[in-house]
């Protein structure tokens, strides 16, 4: 899937808002330090894109009422603070290839930017669009989504733009990698929803995620299971 981002200057009391931003970031690495005391529940899932697979990890705990997701592919580790609501409140992106280092807070309305993108320094605001931030969707629809139709913002890793999405669910189950599930169908919204959108299933006993279709980056299919997949 592609992951979209929006940038826009700093407010004018830039000092101020680096405080609040400085401040933000330390809690949040004091909060997944705490929570590395709590059992983290592991799981695994194959990406499979044309001839390319992948194994993709995630490492979840909650502590404090507050969820510490952790996914990692390759040397991309994306950390996010979720609510008990399952919206986020903060995520980290990292990767040491890409020499980047970034993570964003949700503070009063405004996404705050403080890091390293591509080894060169990343500082900047967002002015939230109003709509719940989902950055992870594949693990906040399936506890979120009740309803037939939802919308959410969330940012594209590649180029840091702001989104709003859609999700719908389908009103009956159907059978993804032979398990009944829900599937949601996310999309971008307005004159954009014609041009992409994806499918995620989610076990419709636990609605825990299970599974991805849609178009990665070039022409062509791509698939994400649970391990082991349908193919092994």
């Amino acid at each position: 899937m592609k992951r979209f981002y929006h940038l826009t200057t700093m407010p004018h009391n830039i000092i101020e808002c680096n405080t609040i931003l400085s401040c933000l970031v330390i809690c949040c690495s004091i909060l997944y330090s705490i929570s590395c005391n709590a059992q983290a529940r592991q799981r695994h899932f194959e990406s499979v894109c044309g001839k390319e697979k992948n194994i993709i990890i995630w490492n979840e705990k909650t502590e404090n009422n507050i969820i510490f997701l952790t996914t990692s592919q390759n040397s991309e580790v994306h950390h996010y603070r979720l609510s008990p609501l399952c919206t986020t409140l903060s995520w980290q992106l990292t990767d040491s290839i890409k020499h980047t280092n970034l993570t964003i807070v949700l503070y009063n309305n405004n996404y705050y930017f403080k890091g390293t993108l591509n080894n060169q320094p990343y500082n900047k605001t967002v002015k939230s669009k109003g709509y719940p931030w989902y950055q992870n969707i594949a693990y906040s629809a399936g506890q979120t989504i009740n309803k037939n139709s939802i919308k959410y913002e969330c940012f594209r890793p590649d180029n840091l733009e702001l989104y709003v999405m859609q999700a719908e669910r389908k009103a009956t189950t159907v059978l993804f990698n032979n398990q009944k599930t829900y599937e949601i169908k996310v999309r971008l919204t307005g004159i954009l929803s014609h041009f992409w959108s994806c499918l995620y299933y989610f076990n419709a006993a636990n609605h825990q995620f299970i599974g991805y279709k849609g178009v990665n980056g070039g022409p062509g299919t791509c698939l994400l299971y649970t391990s082991p997949s349908p193919r092994d």
